[in-house]
């Protein structure tokens, strides 16, 4: 584990992260015993290690599933936080709402999540869990209807993230040419002589 675990050491590093060291081992554990799962070894050890991390720059990740596209992560989740980003008060918000097999471990803006996979067939995977396709009331097999493969891995989760390069300098659009057909600018005359 120690290779992969510096291999996140590097990543992080390089995303401008910084360790906190926690010894919170014991709260792990309580976790675990409470919910009848173990987590990832490099996902605990990245606890332990780093806890919540609040990035310096916006970062970016590559769903796998769903057209591969490019989205932003917020916040890990960590023990030490007593609101939104306590990883125990996370688990029991979403618990029945998400597969049984995952558990939420970071935000995404605009409330979606990052999930890792505790059980076995999903163990270790990292899933984005998507809030605007939660289904009310979901049976088992809906659970999992808005949840798309991120990575095979927390390492690879970890390796795939890249800072996102924000221009500050506007960006010349060009020249945009509309064209409308007759009935649409009847309907808009119609409404501008109503008011």
């Amino acid at each position: 584990m120690s290779g992969e675990f510096e291999k996140i050491e590097v990543k992080l590093s390089a995303l401008g992260v910084t360790k906190k060291l926690f010894n919170d081992s014991e709260d792990l554990d309580s976790i675990e015993q409470q919910y009848g799962f173990r987590l990832p070894s490099e996902y605990r050890k990245f606890l332990l290690e780093y806890g919540r991390i609040d990035f310096p720059t916006g970062i970016s990740y590559l769903l796998k599933e769903r057209v591969p596209e490019v989205a932003r992560l917020g916040d890990f989740y960590d023990l030490q936080s007593d609101g939104f980003n306590n990883l125990r008060k996370n688990i029991d918000t979403y618990r029945g709402r998400m597969p049984f097999n995952i558990i939420p471990i970071a935000d995404c803006p605009g409330g979606d999540l990052i999930c890792i996979g505790v059980i076995k067939e999903v163990y270790g995977r990292i899933f984005f869990w998507d809030h605007n396709q939660e289904k009310f009331d979901p049976s088992e097999n809906e659970l999992w209807s808005n949840v798309y493969l991120v990575s095979d891995s927390f390492v690879g989760f970890i390796l795939s993230l890249q800072k996102i390069e924000e221009s500050t300098t506007p960006r010349d659009l060009g020249t945009v040419k509309v064209t409308t057909t007759p009935e649409f600018l009847a309907l808009v005359e119609k409404f501008k002589n109503k008011s």
